[in-house]
């Protein structure tokens, strides 16, 4: 006698089966959502722990910098050779003369443990203007040599050897993180800008914040403006 048992218990399995599909399909609409978040605004997944490849700019050498190959960097006499931030731990980095890229925008080392001086900004000793030399945050595996860059106070002393050996102290007067909108909105003209329009003046800037996969750009940046001793 069929009391009805196997037709309940096939309406429930296919109820079932509809119910784990619309989980399934859920799931995965939350799981691009969340990709597509990353992606576009570095945001990263409240849940998941994505890879440090994913985080950071993949592009950055991050190849050690032998002792013997900062020894014998040279640049022109009146150009920035090495920069040294005692208060960072910072001694003896290289600094390597760029220029703009193809889109308009300030050069980066190629190495995640050198850093850059625009060759349109001022050199040290000048007397007026900015020097300018940006770094990078960190690669993939490892920090870039400005990752603590936030950490300088006012006070703090930046110290600038160029070519010729002569030695140039500059001492930090302001240290601000910003969007990247905001930092190409006011910011760059900022640091472009004698904090004092009677003394030369230094400029660091490094990235920040989160990664955009989409931009392929960090999403903050660090501005330091400093002024040179006296």
């Amino acid at each position: 006698m069929n009391f009805g048992l196997s037709l309940q218990r096939k309406r429930n399995l296919r109820v079932l089966r509809w119910l784990l599909t619309l989980l399934a399909i859920l799931l995965v609409f939350i799981a691009s959502w969340f990709t597509y978040q990353w992606y576009t605004t570095g945001n990263q997944p409240p849940v998941v722990s994505l890879p440090a490849a994913a985080l950071a700019n993949p592009s950055v050498d991050e190849t050690p910098v032998t002792k013997k190959q900062i020894d014998e960097h040279t640049v022109p006499a009146n150009h920035p050779r090495y920069i040294s931030i005692p208060a960072l731990g910072v001694k003896k980095v290289r600094v390597i003369s760029v220029g703009l890229t193809n889109t308009r925008e300030i050069d980066t080392p190629m190495n995640i443990s050198d850093t850059a001086w625009y060759d349109k900004s001022a050199t040290p000793g000048q007397g007026y203007g900015v020097v300018v030399i940006n770094g990078h945050n960190g690669g993939i595996t490892r920090d870039g040599i400005f990752a603590n860059l936030n950490q300088l106070q006012e006070g703090d002393e930046i110290i600038v050897e160029r070519g010729d050996g002569e030695v140039f102290t500059y001492t930090v007067v302001e240290n601000k993180t910003e969007s990247l909108q905001q930092a190409n909105k006011t910011g760059m003209k900022r640091l472009f800008t004698p904090y004092n329009p009677t003394e030369e003046g230094l400029g660091l800037i490094t990235c920040s914040g989160n990664w955009v996969p989409k931009d392929k750009v960090f999403d903050q940046r660090i501005l330091v403006r400093a002024t040179i001793s006296q």
